[in-house]
């Protein structure tokens, strides 16, 4: 009987963590519905408040936001909740019996690794595509004095309509690796959050913490996007954008194939040693 190859055992990867979260699951519940309303309440209290300050009798000047500064919010929790949200069901796989039932089923684990990086990234690059237009849409509408500039169409609003979907579906990459490599599900979410929100900010107050900030991946990622931020991408905005990728890609090679390629050589060459000796 032949074993089925890499392509199936990822489909059915897919079809399993479908199967797995369809219902009444952590993410259809908690996740996805974070993902949309945190970054929209967020987004568009700031707006609603700006708006009635702007509109305040003896007001000689007004702040107008453009295109580039609009979807901040979005780019940066939405795609952290996602994140989290992978590490912490990948790091689920290696408690209890669900350790020996996903070892029964995939044999090669790493697929289910990529497979989960599929399903979750798949659905973080369609929530922040929706959410993009669904803020670039509305804001000019709904907060004309301070976002009137904001138009999807123009070269940033097209520039973010491609480029965050690529930086979530990378992000969730980046969850699994952690999740492969910290295997308690709260600690895995720790560091993440630890990584994005407290190492890459405050690393430039280390002597030297500048120039290691220039390459801090999230960072990146962020002004690769197109999103107005104090910090210049190392590698120009789609160079950053592609080197996130490749941290990505990177991490999840180490930390979820690897190792599994390592046992296997271990396992061949206790294998062939032993039949040395006999």
């Amino acid at each position: 009987m032949n074993r089925p190859g890499p392509a199936t055992l990822i489909r059915r990867g897919v079809a399993a963590e479908w199967t797995r979260t369809t219902g009444r699951s952590f993410l259809w519940t908690v996740a996805v519905p974070l993902t949309f309303v945190l970054p929209l309440v967020v987004t568009f209290g700031i707006a609603a408040v700006a708006e009635r300050l702007a509109t305040l009798p003896g007001q000689s000047y007004v702040a107008t936001v453009s295109t580039t500064n609009s979807v901040y919010w979005v780019i940066t929790l939405s795609v952290s909740v996602m994140m989290v949200t992978t590490a912490y069901a990948h790091a689920t796989q290696w408690r209890g019996q669900t350790s020996d039932l996903n070892a029964f089923l995939f044999p090669r684990s790493w697929t289910v690794a990529l497979a989960r990086w599929i399903f979750y990234g798949t659905i973080t690059a369609i929530s922040t595509v929706v959410l993009l237009v669904v803020v670039m849409v509305s804001l000019p509408h709904l907060f004309p004095q301070i976002y009137g500039a904001v138009d999807i169409t123009d070269a940033a609003g097209i520039r973010f309509l491609w480029t965050v979907p690529c930086y979530a579906f990378a992000a969730c990459g980046v969850g699994v690796a952690v999740g492969s490599l910290i295997r308690t599900p709260s600690a895995a979410v720790a560091v993440l959050l630890f990584w994005v929100y407290v190492a890459e900010i405050s690393i430039n107050l280390l002597p030297h913490g500048s120039a290691l900030q220039a390459y801090a991946p999230f960072l990146n990622a962020v002004a690769a996007t197109g999103q107005e931020v104090a910090f210049l991408p190392r590698f120009g905005r789609n160079g950053s954008l592609l080197y996130f990728i490749l941290v990505a890609v990177t991490l999840f090679v180490t930390t979820a194939a690897l190792p599994i390629l390592i046992r296997r050589m271990s396992g061949y060459r206790r294998t062939t040693l032993t039949k040395s000796g006999t």
